[in-house]
């Protein structure tokens, strides 16, 4: 089964846009079934809508894993800055997340389709730059997706290798057995994708109990067993050992440990056409799960920094992982700290295919519109399961394909979570800007969705959120330390620009004479 388009014939994108807003050609948006309005905005139901607001919730609680991924993450700002650092980074990171995803939900309201960001721009932008602007949003989002995953899956297969080190000092750690595990985790998130969909709503709601469980027994543990810092270290003593002699330099470089805990909430956008009411449901699971999940990181972030012991025997633990330390710490015991890890292990990996969940739908809904090679090919859908079965292969080939560069740098994780937020992040900026210029000060009241906010509250979210995105991606592309090296280099802006290469050569030469872009007239536009 493949995709096909409502709209049979791809419209002149010279066309005018003089149409008057609000001249009722159509209905009020919050008027109409999600069938309707996919088809008003071009295209057919093909997906199966199983997923509830709560399964997607749960979901998106798990793609995060905010307080998971923080523990994963955290040697960054403890070297850039101490404990201060990490917290009060933190507590701007979960504030600006909130205003994204506020934004973000707004859009995504008006326009429910699996596309998210490159149809929002599609629908949003003048028609002169209308194509290269939604095929490029399109092409990044799908790179941040997958390296998204990436590193989900990265994380778990080097938590299980810290847990063993933990448990055995003689272990001595092979690259090439991290790969192994990097892939097995890849394949895992694939086939419950591929053979157990039926099952995803269901296995998303589990994850999402082991999330919330695996929290309370882990601050209760730290909180009853670990000797404790005093308040002043964790939110006042600031320590720079990264080498950076500016200091206020070195603190944003630390950015790093708190907005990659704080990704991947445009998942909901990206199960738009599999969730019913997605107008008001797609919004409601963006916000919440990142409200749910930025309270739960901060309230984890204090009662770690409170635990911490020692920073410089944190980083220099042979697990790799600070947690692992403080949790082995705090129990003296190597059961004890492994069975506190198995709770990250494994939301790790429930990660992983959740982001794969969301990766292939965008790349999936990005050939159904002839942005991809092979388009035709990759916008397949299985006629039994109704789930774009090649996407889910394609998608996790390449990330099998990025586990090579482990193989070769010992810092490839970081340049992975790092092109991440420069990827996913750039995919948030562009929608709302142009929803702030061609948007907002021109769509009438019956053309919003069921999540709308006041102009004057909304437009200034809209500001803080484009302010946050610039600076979170220009200090994500910083080496974590200095001097620099070809070891600790941060290979992220190398990654995105190759990325962005591969993607402008195809579109030069292919890509632009048959990529449809998607709502480009005034009435599926809803003008």
């Amino acid at each position: 089964m493949t995709a096909t388009k409502v709209i049979d014939q791809k419209p002149d994108l010279q066309q005018s846009d003089a149409a008057s807003y609000g001249n009722g050609k159509l209905e009020p948006v919050l008027t109409l079934d999600d069938d309707d309005r996919l088809a008003q905005i071009g295209h057919a139901q093909e997906l199966r809508r199983d997923f509830s607001v709560w399964s997607v919730m749960n979901l998106i609680l798990c793609l995060m894993a905010t307080w998971e991924a923080l523990s994963t993450v955290i040697s960054t700002a403890l070297t850039t800055g101490g404990a201060p650092c990490l917290f009060w980074n933190l507590l701007v990171s979960v504030i600006c997340s909130i205003a994204i995803a506020l934004s973000l939900g707004e859009i995504a309201s008006i326009y429910p389709t699996a596309g998210g960001q490159y149809h929002w721009v599609a629908a949003l932008s003048p028609p002169a730059t209308r194509s290269v602007a939604s095929w490029s949003v399109g092409w990044i989002n799908v790179g941040g997706q997958i390296v998204l995953s990436a590193a989900a899956a990265f994380a778990g297969s080097l938590q299980i290798l810290g847990v063993v080190i933990l448990n055995d000092d003689t272990y001595a750690l092979k690259r090439w057995q991290g790969l192994l595990l990097y892939w097995a985790i890849l394949i895992y998130g694939a086939a419950i994708n591929i053979w157990g969909s039926r099952l995803l709503p269901a296995t998303n709601n589990i994850s999402g109990v082991i999330h919330l469980v695996g929290l309370v027994v882990i601050m209760i543990v730290l909180g009853v067993m670990s000797e404790k810092n005093t308040s002043s270290f964790v939110f006042l003593e600031v320590t720079n050992s990264s080498g950076w002699s500016n200091d206020g330099v070195s603190w944003l470089v630390g950015l790093l440990s708190t907005v990659y805990p704080l990704l991947g909430y445009d998942a909901a956008c990206h199960l738009s056409e599999e969730i019913p009411h997605a107008s008001r449901n797609v919004p409601l699971a963006m916000i919440g799960s990142v409200t749910v999940n930025g309270i739960m990181g901060l309230g984890y972030c204090i009662l770690l920094l409170y635990c911490t012991g020692p920073l410089d025997e944190l980083l220099s633990t042979p697990t790799g992982f600070p947690f692992i330390q403080i949790f082995y710490n705090a129990t003296n015991s190597y059961a004890g700290a492994t069975i506190l890890s198995l709770f990250v292990i494994i939301i790790a990996i429930a990660a992983t295919a959740a982001i794969i969940t969301s990766a292939s739908r965008t790349f999936w809904a990005f050939a159904r519109d002839k942005g991809t090679p092979f388009s035709g090919y990759f916008a397949h859908v299985n006629q039994s399961s109704q789930i774009p079965v090649r996407a889910v292969v394609a998608v996790t080939v390449v990330q099998m394909l990025l586990g090579f560069i482990y193989l070769g740098n010992t810092t490839a994780f970081n340049a992975i979570m790092s092109m991440s937020i420069l990827a996913v992040y750039a995919s948030y900026l562009v929608p709302i800007i142009y929803f702030m210029i061609y948007g907002r000060p021109k769509l009438a009241k019956h053309q919003l969705g069921h999540f709308k906010l006041p102009k004057t509250l909304g437009l200034c979210l809209n500001i803080l959120s484009c302010c946050w995105l610039v600076l979170a991606m220009v200090f994500s592309t910083f080496p974590g330390v200095m001097p620099v090296t070809p070891q600790n280099m941060n290979y992220s802006s190398v990654v995105m620009v190759g990325w962005m290469f591969i993607g402008y050569v195809y579109y030069a030469i292919k890509g632009r004479k048959q990529f449809e872009v998607p709502v480009v007239t005034n009435e599926a536009r809803g003008l």
